[in-house]
């Protein structure tokens, strides 16, 4: 049996080789990087553990739960402190927490009596049927009100995808959401009678998906995969260039400065969009993958806090 090639090893690049290999099926992952994870690196420092990409797993699918389960990490599982939950938005010059429920919404100082309305007659507004592509702010507004899209969608948007609602597609950004007013013609009645069809699957809502890390950072499952996946872990490796042959791909790498050459029957490509457009690839079919390089991404930067236990008055 031929060998698959995976170009990345962050955390999608990982857990495919991962279960690949698990199948029996021989893996090379080429990581053009030192370390695997990607954006997924844990730093210790002082007692402290700071994040530097996401911080928790949302665990909204069963097959999250499996890959924790074979990857054999259950007993280093950390779940989050459910007194964490909270979550601010800045308005009249305070922070305010993000209401949680129904009853919350009502009663938060968060948003006036005429966004409360907007959400309220939201299962009444008529879905929109025309193919037309629009924004998250347009989507936003045309199905509650500005000062939603304002003092909500905004805030959830720069969190995370540190863009604006008003260039973001919510097809492509958010297609969960335009899902449910696809097929319920709602969000808040797809959010009701969806629930079933995600019982079924065994899916969990993201507002009410348990997070969990790890006992020394999320970096903890990217590292177990790459010692599981051994030697299939290329680092340092660059790929240059992809051509197909009659009998799978030829992948052309760069490593540690020395050029190389080998052949696999099929390529997975989990790397960064503006990687792929620079990439060569000859293939039966022209592809033109220049497009890629116009995404635009905007740089993020996390700021980590730490404080003493005994500095702290509240008790959470």
């Amino acid at each position: 049996m031929k060998s698959l090639a995976i170009i990345g090893a962050g955390i999608t690049g990982l857990t495919a080789a991962f279960y690949l290999k698990r199948k029996g099926i021989p893996v090379t992952v080429y990581e053009a990087g030192s370390r695997v994870g990607g954006v997924i690196q844990s730093l210790k420092k002082d007692g402290y553990i700071a994040e530097s990409g996401p911080n928790t797993i949302l665990e909204t699918s069963p097959k999250i739960s499996q890959l924790i389960h074979d990857a054999g990490l259950q007993s280093r599982r950390l779940d989050a402190n459910p007194k964490a939950e909270a979550r601010y938005v800045v308005r009249y010059k305070r922070p305010i927490a993000m209401p949680s429920s129904p009853v919350g919404f009502l009663t938060s100082d968060l948003f006036t009596l005429k966004a409360k309305l907007a959400v309220l007659r939201e299962p009444f507004v008529s879905p929109r049927r025309d193919g037309v592509e629009e924004s998250i702010a347009e989507f936003t507004v045309r199905r509650f009100n500005q000062e939603f899209l304002d003092h909500a969608i905004d805030a959830l948007v720069a969190g995370i995808y540190a863009g604006d609602p008003q260039k973001l597609s919510v097809t492509h950004a958010f297609p969960k959401l335009k899902a449910l007013e696809d097929n319920y013609g709602s969000m808040i009645k797809g959010q009701i009678f969806g629930a079933r069809e995600r019982r079924k699957r065994g899916e969990i809502a993201k507002d009410r998906a348990p997070k969990f890390s790890f006992d020394d950072g999320l970096q903890v499952l990217t590292d177990t995969l790459s010692r599981q996946l051994g030697d299939s872990v290329q680092l340092h490796t660059a790929v240059t260039k992809l051509t197909q042959t009659s009998a799978g791909w030829m992948i052309e790498f760069r490593q540690n400065g020395v050029e190389g050459r080998a052949e696999h029957g099929a390529v997975v490509y989990a790397g960064t969009a503006f990687k792929l457009a620079e990439l060569k690839i000859e293939s039966s079919q022209a592809l033109n993958l220049s497009q890629l390089s116009e995404i635009r991404h905007p740089p993020v930067a996390s700021v980590v806090l730490g404080f003493r236990r005994e500095d702290v008055a509240h008790p959470c």
